[in-house]
């Protein structure tokens, strides 16, 4: 079994900007807008594919396996 990848939403900054989800080469972090400059991060665990990119684009750690 594929390691997904996981969110420790407490950790996570929510940023419109964020560096996990531009390193995504599948597109599976996924920024869902709640506000003005406010949203939520997820991964889809779908188009996952375990490589680790976004672990090491992450600033606070907030994505680990």
């Amino acid at each position: 079994m594929m390691k997904k990848v996981k969110l420790a939403k407490d950790r996570c900054d929510k940023s419109p900007f964020c560096r996990a989800k531009r390193a995504c080469p599948v597109g599976a972090i996924e920024f869902k807008k709640t506000g003005f400059f406010s949203g939520e991060i997820n991964v889809n665990a779908e188009k996952c594919i375990g490589c680790g990119k976004c672990i090491a684009a992450c600033p606070h750690g907030a994505l680990r396996f």
